[in-house]
């Protein structure tokens, strides 16, 4: 084994817990979650195959801390009650069965205004007024009491991921979601203490501390910049705000107003209209006006798949900080791994798509068969994510 590949392999120490080798599954929508948010037990099959084969560390799909910030995909898993916890420790027990070494780190998120009403059952929420350009729904701004409760909720999911047998968290901080909102000069224009963008991320971080003890790994997903206003310079005053708080940042990019900038590759139109609950209602002759006439200006909006495609803000980010900084998005090679580590001196890789076709790759790394994901970036498995489907690769059935 080469000397750079090798790195793949060796323990990453954080400041409050180490992971047993530089390979972690990043948050993955799962879909394995009832109309409740419970999750099922059958969600520990997917987990205990990543860890069989030598995964270091899994992080979960985002799991909703209350009713109000739930998304509209149907089989999201929650964390938001008491009830929740039980059928998550049944999967943390099967994992840690099948590989003692393989941590697992809960992913939580509030949606804010990236939701709906008729899934939530709640006003649609923010900390400005501005509604979003894809789910169009109606935005309420948020009270300074209400942002405090909303903190609190943080915590309180947060205990009950430990109580679930979770070695940590991330606070899910990108993609347009609350704490995005609260991050971007786009959605945040308040006028009181809430002005300060990273208050609201801080306040959170705090609570987590404190409902889980000073010592509780937290991890933070922050995208390094948006189609709006938020840049890398921003993330990198975010960063160094909240890094005595963290153990690692992960970085990726965007919002899901424009979602396939943040997993690049296919934008697979026709699946799109059949299975996304906001377009399968538009009647069929306007979905035939849509293509013929207006889909190619709207495909110009999405960047163009590269591999990597993060990793340059996640360098610039990490000459900022000494919190270990964390790229995610387009990693498909052995070689990019290895530049990842040894030559770009960051802390781990971080994969999503290679991960749901081949959850097998890190012990075909180590026995030297795998060079190259089989992951086309179809994007078939994202855009499921809205449908009443579980997790799979896609590719080869559609």
């Amino acid at each position: 084994m080469s000397l750079g590949k090798e790195k793949l392999f060796t323990p990453l120490a954080l400041k409050n817990i180490t992971l047993g080798n530089r390979f972690i599954r990043s948050a993955t929508y799962e879909g394995f979650a009832g109309g409740d948010g419970i999750v099922r037990a059958e969600l520990a099959d997917v987990y205990c195959e990543l860890a069989g084969n030598g995964t270091g560390t899994i992080i979960t799909g985002f799991c909703f801390i209350s009713r109000e910030g739930r998304a509209m995909h149907p089989g999201q898993a929650g964390i938001d009650r008491r009830e929740c916890i039980e059928p998550w420790s049944v999967i943390t027990a099967k994992v840690k069965k099948t590989n003692p070494e393989t941590k697992l780190i809960m992913q939580l998120a509030h949606t804010g205004r990236q939701t709906r009403t008729d899934v939530t059952g709640c006003e649609v929420v923010s900390p400005g007024s501005k509604r979003c350009g894809y789910f169009k729904q109606k935005v309420r701004v948020l009270t300074d009491g209400e942002i405090e409760g909303i903190v609190d909720d943080f915590g309180k999911a947060a205990k009950r991921a430990l109580q679930a047998g979770f070695d940590g968290v991330q606070i899910h901080a990108a993609h347009g979601y609350l704490i995005h909102q609260f991050l971007s000069r786009d959605t945040n224009d308040r006028k009181d203490r809430w002005a300060d963008r990273n208050l609201f991320l801080l306040e959170v971080l705090k609570a987590v501390k404190r409902y889980c003890g000073v010592d509780f790994p937290v991890l933070v997903k922050l995208s390094h910049s948006d189609d709006r206003l938020l840049t890398a310079d921003d993330t990198i005053e975010t960063v160094n705000a909240v890094e005595q708080y963290i153990d690692a940042v992960e970085i990726s990019y965007g919002t899901m107003e424009y979602a396939l900038n943040i997993f690049r590759g296919g934008c697979p139109v026709d699946t799109v209209l059949k299975v996304n609950p906001l377009f399968k209602r538009i009647p069929g002759l306007v979905r035939w006006f849509w293509k013929k006439w207006y889909l190619d200006s709207y495909l110009k909006k999405f960047k163009p798949f590269s591999e990597n495609y993060n990793l340059d803000a996640a360098v610039k980010i990490s000459k900022h900080t000494n919190i270990p900084v964390i790229p995610v998005g387009g990693t498909r090679s052995v070689k990019s791994m290895i530049d990842i580590i040894a030559g770009k001196g960051l802390a781990a890789v971080s994969l999503c798509r290679p991960f749901i076709c081949e959850p097998e790759l890190v012990k075909r790394i180590a026995d030297g068969v795998w060079q190259k994901s089989k992951c086309t970036n179809c994007n078939l498995c994202a855009i499921h994510c809205d449908s009443k489907n579980s997790l799979r690769c896609y590719y080869e059935h559609e």
